[in-house]
C-alpha cells in the first residue's frame, strides 16, 4: 500500500513536537513549480490531482510540469532532500469563477510557445496602429513623445471659501515623495484635512449610456514619456485634457454598457457615479481596451483566447483608474505601482497606463508559460461550475490540493467582474463559498456549503489518500467553521505548518487584526482523528515561551502558529488575531 502523502519540506527541529516542517517557497500567491514538488512527492507517475477550488489553475500547471520539472524545481527537491518521482500526471480542476477558468483552459490548451510569439507579435503590430495615436504627447522640450503614464488628480472643494483644489497640487509632494493628510488653502488660507473636503462633480455625456452622467472631477496632473529612448517627466497642462478629449470624440464607441454587480466592495466615496465598467476606466484608455480587445477577436479561435487572456492579465492591475502610485521613503518621485488585491479601490490621485507598452512586458512572460508545458502529456479537466457537486466517481483522485475562499476575506466574484465583463460571462454567485451579507450568506451558510465541498472531495479520494488545504483567516469563528466542515466531511488533520508568501495580499498588509503567513494543512481520509484535549490559552502561553528568543516570530506569525497548532493538537480555537496580539504584546517582554 502507498504511503500516506506528507508535506516534503524542509524540517525544523522544535522543543514541541521534536520536528515540524518548513513548508516549500511559495513566491506568489500560487507557485506552480512549488505545487509541483509537492505532487510529485505525494504521488506516482499516471495519478491523478484534485484542485476543488482551482483559481487560475496553478495546480493543474503543477501536475503536468512534473512530467518536466524545471531547474527550480529539481533544486528545490534537492534542497528539500527528496527524490520525487517525475513523471505526467493528471488534474481535475473545478473553479467556479468564469475569469479564473478562462485563464485556466486557455492556458493549458497546449498552445505551443511559437505559435503564441507569432500571434502575439502580430497583434501588438497591429494594436500600435490601432491605437498608438492615443498616447502621442509632447515631452519636456515640446517635441513628439510618447506617453507611458500620466497621473490624474481628483479636484477637491475648500469647505471654507468654496475654490477648487488639486488633491496632487496641494495634498502631494515630490522631492521627496509624500503624502499629505492636510492641505492649506491658497485662497483663504485655511487648513484642512484632505479626509474633510468633499470632491467635486462635473456633468458628463456618456457615450455608451447615451445620457448625462455626473461623476467625479479628474483632471491630468503629471505627464511621464519617452522620446526616442529618453524617459522624461512634466506637468500636465489644459492641453493633455483636450488632446484626451479630441481623441475619445474621434474613435466614437458602440460597446454594450456593461453593469457592475456591486456586493461587499462598493464605497460611497471612491465609487462615487461608477455604476458600469468603462467608469472604472479614463475614457482613453477604456476606448483602447475596447479597439484591443475587437483586435484580439479577429485571429483563431485558440490564438484569440490566449491574446484576450493577455490582455485581461493586464486589465484589472493596470488599465483602469485602481492603477496608483505610492511614496517611497526618501524617494525623489512617487512609485508605479498596479491596483491593490483583493480590492476595487481607486485613489485620489489614479494612474492611466500606456496600455500597449505593459502588453509587451506581460507577453514575454505568457510565452515563457507556454514553453514550460510544452510536451507535457499529462490530462487536465476544467469544469466552470461549483466543487459541490463534482463529476468524478468514488474513490477515483490520488491526492487533492486546494485553495478554499477565506469567509468573507475577498468577495472573489465581485473582484473579478472586472475581467469577466469582458468575457460578457459573469460568475454565478449563488453557488460561491464565502460569506457574504449582499448575497445573504452568514457564517453558519459558509460552513455549509464548505462542508458539503469538502465531502465532495472525501468521496471522490481513494480510501487513505490526503487532500493538503491553505486556509487563512483572522477570527476565531471562522477558523471554527473550518474545522467544522473538515470534521463534517469525514477528514482529520494529520499535519499542520504555516505557508510563507512573498507576496501578501492587500488585507494582509495593512489591517490592524491581520496575519502573515497561510496555516497549511494535510487531511487525511480514513483512520482517526488524534484526540488530546488541551485549551488553546494554554497551546498559546506554550508557543510563547517556547519562542521568547526567536526573532522571526512575530505577533503576525504568532496568530497563524497558534491557530495550526490548536487544529493539530483538538483545541477548540476561542481567540481572534486581535486578541492574540495583545496576548503577545502583554507577555513578549516578561517571558523574553
Amino acid at each position: 500500500m502507498q504511503e500516506p502523502a506528507r508535506l516534503y519540506t524542509k524540517p525544523l527541529q522544535s522543543s514541541r513536537s521534536g520536528i515540524l516542517y518548513h513548508t516549500f517557497p511559495y513566491p506568489t500567491k500560487i507557485s506552480a513549480e512549488s505545487i509541483a514538488v509537492s505532487i510529485a512527492c505525494s504521488t506516482r507517475p499516471g495519478d491523478t490531482v484534485l484542485d476543488a477550488f482551482a483559481g487560475s489553475g496553478s495546480t493543474g500547471m503543477a501536475a503536468l510540469l512534473c512530467q518536466h520539472p524545471t531547474e527550480q524545481m529539481l533544486r528545490l527537491a534537492q534542497r528539500l532532500g527528496v527524490e520525487p518521482q517525475w513523471g505526467a500526471r493528471n488534474a481535475v480542476l473545478y473553479e467556479i469563477g468564469t475569469y479564473a477558468s478562462f485563464a485556466t483552459r486557455t492556458l493549458l490548451n497546449h498552445l505551443p510557445a511559437v505559435e503564441f510569439r507569432a500571434a502575439a507579435d502580430a497583434f501588438l503590430q497591429a494594436a500600435t496602429k490601432l491605437a498608438e495615436t492615443a498616447y502621442e504627447t509632447p515631452d519636456d522640450a515640446g517635441q513628439p513623445g510618447v506617453l507611458r503614464y500620466a497621473i490624474w488628480s481628483e479636484i477637491l472643494r475648500c469647505p471654507a471659501c468654496g475654490r477648487e483644489l488639486s488633491y496632487f497640487d496641494h495634498a502631494m509632494s515630490r522631492d521627496p515623495a509624500a503624502f499629505h493628510k492636510r492641505i492649506l488653502c491658497p485662497h483663504c488660507r485655511r487648513v484642512h484635512r484632505v479626509e474633510d473636503l468633499p470632491f467635486v462633480t462635473e456633468p458628463h455625456w456618456d457615450p455608451l449610456l447615451r445620457r448625462e452622467i455626473v461623476r467625479k472631477k479628474r483632471v491630468p496632473a503629471w505627464i511621464y514619456g519617452s522620446t526616442g529612448g529618453r524617459n522624461w517627466d512634466r506637468r500636465a497642462t489644459g492641453a493633455d485634457l483636450e488632446a484626451v478629449q479630441t481623441f475619445c470624440a474621434n474613435a466614437p464607441l458602440t460597446d454594450a454598457p456593461k453593469e457592475i454587480q456591486w456586493g461587499e466592495l462598493h464605497r460611497g466615496g471612491y465609487h462615487f457615479g461608477i455604476t458600469h465598467l468603462h467608469h472604472f476606466y479614463t475614457d482613453r484608455n477604456y476606448m483602447v481596451m475596447s479597439r484591443l480587445w475587437a483586435l484580439a477577436g479577429q485571429f483563431p479561435e485558440r490564438q484569440a483566447d490566449a491574446l484576450k487572456l493577455l490582455l485581461l492579465s493586464y486589465n484589472a492591475t493596470h488599465c483602469t483608474l485602481m492603477t496608483r502610485v505610492v511614496a517611497k521613503k526618501n524617494a525623489r518621485d512617487f512609485a508605479l505601482t498596479g491596483a491593490q488585491s483583493g480590492v476595487l479601490y481607486i485613489s485620489k490621485a489614479p494612474v492611466e497606463k500606456n496600455i500597449l507598452w505593459g502588453l509587451r512586458r506581460k507577453a514575454r512572460s505568457f510565452e515563457k508559460a507556454y514553453g514550460l508545458l510544452e510536451g507535457c502529456t499529462g490530462t487536465v479537466t476544467v469544469h466552470n461550475h461549483s466543487s459541490a457537486r463534482m463529476a468524478e466517481g468514488d474513490g477515483s483522485i490520488d491526492f487533492a490540493f486546494t485553495d478554499p475562499p477565506f469567509g468573507d476575506f475577498i468577495p472573489y466574484a465581485e473582484v473579478n467582474q472586472i475581467n469577466e465583463l469582458w468575457l460578457d460571462r459573469v460568475t454565478d454567485r449563488t453557488g460561491e463559498v464565502i460569506i457574504s451579507e449582499s448575497q445573504h450568506k452568514d457564517l453558519t451558510t459558509y460552513q455549509q456549503m464548505l462542508t458539503q465541498v469538502f465531502g465532495e472531495v472525501y468521496r471522490v479520494l481513494k480510501p487513505q489518500r490526503c487532500a493538503c488545504v491553505v486556509f487563512h483567516a483572522a477570527k476565531a469563528a471562522v477558523w471554527r467553521a473550518f474545522k467544522g466542515a473538515v470534521d463534517g466531511a469525514g477528514f482529520h488533520i494529520v499535519q499542520t505548518n504555516i505557508l510563507d508568501k512573498t507576496q501578501s495580499s492587500f488585507k494582509q498588509t495593512v489591517s490592524e487584526g491581520s496575519v502573515q503567513g497561510d496555516p497549511l494543512f494535510l487531511l487525511q481520509k480514513g483512520g482517526e482523528a488524534p484526540q488530546r484535549p488541551v485549551s488553546d490559552q494554554a497551546v498559546l502561553r506554550r508557543l510563547m515561551e517556547e519562542n521568547a528568543e526567536n526573532p522571526a516570530f512575530d505577533r503576525r506569525r504568532c496568530y497563524s502558529t497558534y491557530v495550526y497548532t490548536c487544529l493539530e493538537l483538538g483545541a477548540a480555537i476561542s481567540m481572534d488575531a486581535k486578541q492574540v496580539y495583545d496576548f503577545y504584546q502583554s507577555q513578549r517582554g516578561s517571558l523574553s
